[in-house]
């Protein structure tokens, strides 16, 4: 697992490219490569912009994908649905927001708590066809 605390652009961009360099090493095709780096670059672009301080995790999960976690103690999302559903463009990264990475990657998650923070976890598979309901927890070391 790789820890990357978040408080500044440069942290976006050294946080890409490891994630770039880990989705090379676990063999994840270029547009998996690019979906993955994509979905880093937004999610701490988000951190940045918003939170000021946050951390984000990438763990390789062997035979399943890459996890990432991305948390903050900003202050949290009062309209999580707005943001899935792209009603609200993201004034941050891309311009693709929490709803494209959502679109970009295989599994998504988040939960906010107002004046507490957000958790956004995220997986890019291995195989993109992968069963989704695959519990890689039990094959974890």
């Amino acid at each position: 697992m790789y820890r990357i605390v978040i408080e500044r652009e440069d942290d976006v961009y050294m946080a890409s490219t490891l994630g770039k360099r880990v989705a090379e090493e676990y063999g994840l095709n270029k547009s998996q490569q690019t979906k993955l780096v994509v979905s880093i670059m937004e999610l701490t672009r988000n951190i940045v912009f918003y939170a000021n301080k946050g951390e984000l995790f990438i763990t390789p999960i062997p035979s399943y994908g890459i996890e990432i976690i991305a948390l903050d103690q900003g202050p949290g999302i009062a309209n999580i649905e707005e943001k899935l559903t792209n009603t609200v463009r993201s004034k941050t990264g891309l311009g693709l927001g929490l709803s494209g990475v959502k679109r970009l990657m295989d599994e998504f998650e988040i939960t906010s708590i107002i004046d507490q923070g957000t958790k956004v976890r995220a997986v890019k598979w291995l195989n993109e066809r992968q069963d989704k309901y695959f519990d890689y927890r039990t094959y974890r070391s």
